[in-house]
């Protein structure tokens, strides 16, 4: 089946884009992003600066005439190895640029038609003419977002199953050539790259590239993760003792009702409350070590604090670079996660959560209702405490 490129007049809604093009065919948009948002973003100086640091994750990707003789060097970087660099055939890129640049969280926004919660990070590439990671296919959906400059790429036709590497590098760069549709994106372009369509860039001016990821988990990390959440919590984590074992099970034979008995087990925990209540804290845990702490701010308020600034006129927003996941109200109840934490709420909390996912200010002097809950102060405290929000400036 191919799914060619096609161009759309502008990013898609949520129903068009999960029943046209998630998972199936990738897309381009011109001019998506507006010229407002694209100059809140990483400045390659800035990009170069970040990379000198000790917390990121930096690599400098050099091209050569034989893709054998590509190098990967990692960061952190100093003055020198940009001095000395050249101005043609080099790639620098780093992960996780919103943690590290808040302001360039605020392109997440233009995305809330995909799934938020499946967000990983936004890397952005600074490179060279001639600069290119080669022909590669991604696990992931990826928004190639173009900030400066100009870049032309080849995006496969189909989902590649079985790819050949060429050995030896540190990249995972295609042997052979695929077969594609080619285009050139300048600055707030927007392409869509589902998982696996093979995918070239190569830079014709010094360019920058913004590459919003979504990743899913394995199987093997969703089981690794859960088991981790019941080891951590006594009560859920209760040992086999053998129930309804008989006879038949006597030395060394474990009966097919034995294994089913144990599948049902393992069957009613993932159909538990706690299931859905873990998946918000897997969700929003952060892909970057230094991250994903639900660490508490360095001077944190108290409740009669935080009613004062409120009623002061202060205002709370929930920064674009603060990945929350909640599950749908179901008895009356629903579960909001942030940072590998939980809370279950009552559903009437669940308006000043929606709220809060879209980044707006929220005050009481605006949304008085939001406030009428009796918990609703506390909430907040929480989540400005361990700093999920912020006030706006």
């Amino acid at each position: 089946m191919s799914n060619q490129l096609v161009s759309l007049d502008a990013l898609p809604s949520a129903a068009d884009f999960y029943e046209r093009f998630w998972n199936r065919q990738p897309f381009v948009v011109r001019g998506a992003i507006s010229r407002q948002v694209m100059d809140r973003l990483i400045t390659a100086d800035e990009l170069a600066g970040l990379s000198m640091e000790e917390g990121p994750q930096a690599r400098i990707i050099r091209t050569a005439a034989m893709k054998s003789d590509w190098t990967c060097r990692f960061g952190p970087f100093t003055e020198e190895d940009f001095d000395t660099a050249g101005d043609t055939d080099w790639s620098l890129l780093i992960q996780n640029v919103e943690q590290f640049h808040p302001d360039t969280s605020t392109l997440l926004g233009e995305f809330n038609f995909a799934p938020r919660w499946l967000m990983d990070d936004v890397m952005v590439s600074f490179s060279c003419p001639g600069g290119s990671v080669g022909p590669h296919i991604d696990s992931y959906h990826v928004f190639l977002v173009q900030g400066q400059g100009t870049r032309r790429w080849k995006i496969g036709h189909a989902a590649m199953t079985d790819e050949v590497l060429i050995q030896g590098l540190e990249l995972k760069v295609l042997v052979d050539d695929f077969v594609g549709d080619e285009i050139e994106v300048a600055s707030g372009d927007v392409l869509y790259i589902p998982p696996r369509f093979a995918h070239e860039g190569k830079t014709l001016d010094a360019a920058l590239t913004f590459s919003v990821g979504f990743l899913g988990p394995k199987v093997s990390e969703l089981f690794s993760g859960y088991s981790q959440y019941l080891s951590e919590h006594e009560e859920l984590d209760q040992r086999y003792v053998g129930d309804g074992l008989t006879n038949d099970s006597a030395g060394f034979s474990i009966t097919d009702a034995a294994v089913n008995t144990l599948r049902e087990n393992l069957s009613g925990h993932l159909q538990s409350k706690n299931f859905s209540q873990w998946v918000t804290e897997f969700f929003t845990e952060s892909s970057h070590e230094d991250f994903g702490t639900y660490a508490e701010r360095d001077a944190p308020l108290n409740s009669d604090e935080l009613a004062q600034a409120l009623g002061q006129g202060a205002s709370l927003f929930k920064p674009e670079y603060i990945k929350f996941a909640v599950t749908s109200p179901d008895d009356r109840k629903f579960c909001l996660g942030f940072d590998r934490h939980s809370f279950v709420l009552d559903e009437s909390l669940f308006p000043l959560i929606q709220k809060l996912m879209t980044a707006q200010a929220l005050n009481p002097s605006d949304n008085p209702e939001l406030f009428e809950h009796p918990a609703a102060l506390g909430l907040l405290l929480e989540l400005y405490n361990h700093q999920a929000l912020e006030f706006t400036p």
